[in-house]
């Protein structure tokens, strides 16, 4: 799968809330925190009067509601019939409501269809009850988070000290037992650890301690290749020896999961370059099998993340191999120009990067690489000692170019969003001004078509 679930599954105050917002900003990942989506059906139903104790009455609703999702600071958000509750779902009024309401099996099952869609937003963060169990049965990362009543009590306690009217310790407890026992025994869909689950019990844990736990577990699945490894190592100092080899924004590139970089081209040297500084990743990129027919360099590329490409079968190998290394959970470096430039100016990109973008749904990062081309152009035959620096930018994620897909043109708009992207690196490196600088004429002439494509802060999907 290209896309990476981590179901971080837990009681009430065991501290899934905060670590699956913390996981999911470390790996660049989105957050999803499913129990807002039930809070967000008993404030609907408290909103038009209706009763949260009859499961016809609340069918009924749902068979009408229309719930919209967005990306708000790499979590998902929500809008219900038009409106968007914000901080009301978390009112005194919803909290005494939701378990009844979440324990509903129509509840349930219309939720889970939703939270399951999320996948359009990419890799997900889903912290829950049942994510590891019901909602996604198959995400590769489960965890289960618990702590002894006694801390769990204190943790709630200090989140409402301060209110109106805070609970003593014992009546905090109490309530947090009770509600184990609503989410534990309900018949659909009961709160319950998945039998592959990695349980971590943050008992006396800092959020540091267990987020860091769960980082390094996504991150100890990416391949490791010694020859690779020191591959990248010994280029790297020849490089800032040599180049004065630096990169810029590398921490934009997603740490687990699968991800596009979506490079400039201008010299040989680039697909080294884009992945030299990134030592926490494994990089892949394509290239023709004919430059490895010699079985000594064959063996070294497979080592070192060559995708070999057999030309004879045409774009739909090139497309298979590089959404074979994206559903993976791999990290695939791809050129979006198709071949190096002759003048060192951004040349326009080839129509099947957009179709390939649409089709993988992982973060792409654009990447700009300055210097290459006065260090090694076409033609040369050694690298001049000229200073190269690679530029990450923030990731695109899946939702910006959703509504673009299904037509030639509109993957034509995609990859022209890519370069527009890449060009934005482009002027910052050359230090021209972003907002009053136009854009290289090839981007500026496929932007033209997309002038109407303009993607709004907050797109909304249902």
């Amino acid at each position: 799968m290209s896309t990476f679930i981590i179901a971080i599954d837990g009681p009430a105050a065991s501290g899934k809330s905060t670590v699956s917002r913390r996981v999911a900003a470390a790996l660049h990942w989105v957050h999803v925190d499913s129990g807002s989506l039930y809070r967000g059906v008993t404030w609907k139903l408290l909103r038009d009067g209706l009763s949260c104790r009859d499961e016809q009455v609340v069918m009924k609703m749902l068979m009408s509601l229309r719930m919209e999702f967005f990306l708000v600071d790499g979590g998902i958000r929500f809008m219900i019939d038009g409106e968007d509750p914000g901080m009301k779902i978390r009112s005194e009024q919803v909290a005494e409501q939701v378990s009844v309401v979440a324990a509903m099996p129509c509840v349930r099952a219309w939720i889970g269809e939703r939270l399951r869609s999320m996948l359009r937003f990419g890799s997900l963060a889903m912290e829950g009850r049942d994510i590891g169990t019901v909602v996604f049965p198959d995400a590769p990362f489960k965890f289960f988070l618990n702590a002894t009543p006694e801390e769990r009590a204190r943790r709630r306690l200090g989140d409402l000290s301060g209110a109106e009217g805070t609970p003593s310790f014992s009546k905090v407890k109490t309530s947090l037992l009770r509600r184990d026992a609503l989410d534990s025994e309900r018949a659909a869909a009961p709160l319950a650890r998945a039998a592959d689950a990695r349980v971590i019990d943050t008992t006396g844990l800092s959020i540091d301690d267990v987020v860091a736990q769960i980082v390094n577990a996504v991150r100890k699945t990416e391949p490791r290749s010694l020859v690779y490894r020191i591959c990248r190592f010994l280029l790297k100092v020849w490089l800032v020896l040599w180049c004065r080899f630096e990169s810029r924004g590398e921490q934009q590139v997603p740490p687990a999961g699968g991800c596009i970089l979506a490079s400039n081209h201008a010299s040989f040297l680039d697909p080294p370059l884009v992945g030299c500084n990134l030592a926490h990743r494994f990089i892949r990129f394509m290239a023709r099998d004919t430059l490895f027919r010699n079985p000594v360099f064959s063996w070294w590329g497979m080592r070192v993340g060559v995708v070999m490409l057999d030309r004879t079968k045409g774009d739909i190998g090139a497309m298979k191999a590089a959404l074979a290394v994206l559903k993976a959970g791999g990290i695939l470096c791809l050129f979006p120009e198709g071949t190096r430039t002759r003048d060192g100016e951004l040349q326009p990109p080839k129509g099947g990067i957009g179709f390939l973008i649409a089709k993988a749904r992982v973060p792409v990062v654009p990447v700009y690489v300055d210097g290459s081309f006065r260090a090694f152009p076409r033609g040369a035959r050694w690298v001049q000692p000229r200073k190269i620096t690679v530029h990450y930018g923030a990731p695109l994620y899946p939702d910006a170019w959703s509504e673009m897909t299904g037509s030639k043109d509109g993957y034509e708009r995609i990859a022209a969003l890519v370069m527009e992207r890449i060009s934005v690196l482009e002027r910052k490196a050359r230090g021209m001004p972003a907002k009053t600088s136009p854009p290289p004429p090839i981007i500026a002439s496929m932007m033209k078509s997309c002038e109407n494509a303009c993607i709004p802060a907050r797109d909304h999907y249902s």
